[in-house]
């Protein structure tokens, strides 16, 4: 499996022919997973059950908690979803005005959760201790040391390598040529596309063969022709790169 120095040597060796860059390199690849953590892929899911006490209405969120997916609650033996809803809802809900606070007709199975300020929100409160399992986007483990890796590393080598260049091209060398930051910027765009493509396959997400047909549910690629293209007059057409970045190779 690649490691954070695999990363650091595709750049400065592979791209940018300097050996000078260490520091910024690696802030780059940081940089670069920063960027593209809260998007959701098959290897930053995770899940984890959290228990709730007695009429409760809160609970930690986990440490590596970056965005929710899912949830269950456990009720006797059997496990119910939780509706995700807006914080100011499950808040209200949990009030004299929303629902009778502190009476016994505000609790129950827990039925709806809501995220703040690294606090799961839920209504209403449980009746009894019980089970919450959250199904979560979550950051891996932080490269630190070279031989460092997780799966940004190997997973999306590609993705964060090109992304990283790019980003060194652009705001550390300064290149006035901003034709090398465009070829990484279209590097990174297809490799987003294949970790899509890879991501969709894991996921299920054309797994009725009834309406996609087995070629496209292993192929489950856009058209070409129906692609975003990052050349010539990009910036000009007021495209984004994935994750939300402008055409000049800024993160």
């Amino acid at each position: 499996m690649p490691n954070y120095r695999d990363l650091q040597d595709r750049i400065n060796l592979d791209y940018l022919n300097r050996t000078d860059l260490t520091n910024e390199t690696k802030r780059a690849i940081i940089r670069a997973i920063k960027h593209y953590e809260k998007n959701r892929f098959w290897f930053n899911m995770t899940s984890t059950a959290l228990a709730i006490g007695t009429l409760s209405v809160s609970v930690a969120v986990p440490a590596d908690f970056l965005a929710l997916d899912y949830a269950t609650v456990r009720d006797s033996s059997n496990d119910y979803i939780v509706t995700i809803r807006n914080f100011d809802r499950v808040a209200y809900r949990n009030t004299s005005f929303g629902g009778g606070a502190g009476s016994s007709s505000a609790a129950g199975v827990p039925s709806e959760i809501a995220f703040m300020r690294n606090t799961f929100y839920f209504y209403p409160k449980p009746t009894s201790a019980t089970t919450l399992t959250v199904y979560y986007t979550h950051s891996l483990t932080a490269l630190s040391n070279d031989t460092d890796t997780n799966d940004w590393c190997s997973a999306a080598e590609d993705l964060i390598v090109h992304h990283a260049t790019a980003d060194m091209l652009a705001n550390v060398l300064r290149v006035t040529d901003v034709s090398q930051v465009m070829a990484h910027k279209n590097y990174e765009l297809e490799a987003y596309n294949q970790l899509k493509i890879g991501n969709d396959l894991r996921l299920m997400v054309n797994q009725d063969l009834g309406t996609v047909g087995t070629q496209h549910q292993q192929y489950p690629k856009t058209p070409d022709s129906q692609l975003p293209t990052f050349g010539p007059g990009f910036q000009q057409m007021g495209g984004q790169f994935p994750g939300g970045s402008k055409g000049n190779g800024n993160s």
